[in-house]
């Protein structure tokens, strides 16, 4: 089957979204009936190409206040020039379907196209409509241009081939609200992106039993988006009057932030790093305020970490509460404490967590997704 996939950027780079359309593109080239080729729409757009799609959506009262071009359509301004695109690049290929990622207009002349995404404008707006404030990524538009955005790309997902959701969270948002057909919205989820690295063979779940010490980590690469600022209070709880010593490891913050000698800041990390640390430490915590999916979760199970998220977006799916972790309810640093005290000091609820951790990493692999993408194609 001859596939493209397009987005507005390198797919084969493992730095594009954190490597994961490279995992995808890597896992449904390994099929054997599969040709898949790329499709980089950056690299077609030009000065003027830019200017004229900026110009042509422009907020005319804004760009005046701002005294600079502001598009109408916020977070979703290279969507019309990146259609074009796909639309000349695609038009007359033999392909049997176009997988993209950021969802742009389809085109009669268009072969099937499905859509691969963790998250949605009208999933961002749901969340504002919950919890006061968009949510962290989206953060720097205003409420009006992300509903802007929405109303634009909605159509995209109706009128696309199918939606290929990471989580069933944000299926049921596709479902209930943009008001995509229930039949063509599909939950593929994702995996673990290990470029470059070769795992431990036959990992084996962990132990905590007289561990004096424990090693708590976090990855991220927002301070207060991933929550971070509530795992280091909690880390200052489980130190007052404890008969273990708790230590946090932070991983993927660039920026410096207040800190005790019981914080080990690591700053950004390659892969080989973390396998490093995730192997050395004990539980893994992040109370995310916002979270497409958690694919830091799949990779802290994948050694058998417990986790500790929280009960909101996607999180829910990946831990499962009670058998390989535990999920925090609101911004409480003692109710971050508590759970992570009702794991780290019973060594049979840890080992487990520790077990049941591992089996459930293994349902997030991108083989296991690619498998699933190609039944919906097929």
């Amino acid at each position: 089957m001859k596939i493209c996939m397009a987005a507005p950027f390198d797919i084969q780079n493992k730095m594009s979204w954190s490597g994961t359309p490279l995992s995808l593109y890597l896992a449904l080239n390994s099929m054997n009936e599969n040709e898949v080729t790329t499709l980089n729409l950056s690299d077609y757009h030009t000065p003027l190409n830019t200017k004229l799609n900026l110009l042509s959506h422009c907020d005319i009262k804004s760009s005046v206040k701002n005294r600079t071009p502001v598009s109408k359509l916020g977070p979703s301004v290279m969507n019309p020039l990146n259609s074009k695109l796909i639309h000349k690049l695609c038009n007359k290929k033999d392909y049997d379907a176009v997988i993209e990622f950021g969802g742009y207009q389809p085109a009669d002349s268009l072969p099937p196209y499905y859509v691969y995404t963790d998250s949605s404008h009208d999933m961002a707006l749901s969340y504002y409509n919950q919890y006061g404030y968009l949510p962290f990524g989206s953060e720097n538009y205003s409420v009006d241009s992300v509903k802007r955005a929405a109303d634009h790309v909605r159509k995209i997902y109706q009128n696309a081939s199918g939606v290929l959701c990471m989580s069933q969270w944000l299926a049921d948002c596709m479902i209930n609200v943009t008001g995509v057909d229930p039949k063509k919205v599909h939950t593929v989820y994702a995996g673990a992106n290990w470029h470059g690295v070769e795992l431990p063979e036959n990992i084996q779940s962990k132990s905590i039993n007289g561990k004096k010490e424990i090693h708590l980590v976090l990855t991220g690469v927002s301070f207060e988006g991933k929550g971070v600022d509530l795992a280091i209070e909690a880390n200052k709880l489980l130190n007052i009057n404890s008969e273990k010593k708790f230590y946090l490891h932070i991983c993927g913050i660039k920026t410096e932030f207040e800190h005790d000698e019981n914080v080990i800041n690591h700053g950004f990390v390659n892969k080989s790093q973390l396998i490093e640390i995730l192997g050395a430490c004990d539980l893994f915590v992040l109370p995310s305020r916002f979270d497409c999916f958690g694919i830091s979760f799949v990779e802290a199970m994948t050694f058998g970490l417990p986790c500790i998220g929280r009960k909101i977006c996607a999180m829910p799916e990946i831990i499962d509460e009670g058998t390989n972790g535990e999920l925090i309810t609101k911004d409480d640093p003692t109710e971050l404490a508590e759970l992570i005290s009702k794991i780290c000091f019973n060594d049979e609820l840890y080992a487990s967590y520790s077990k049941s951790a591992i089996e459930k990493a293994k349902k997030f692999t991108w083989s296991n997704v690619s498998q699933n993408i190609m039944n919906i194609i097929r």
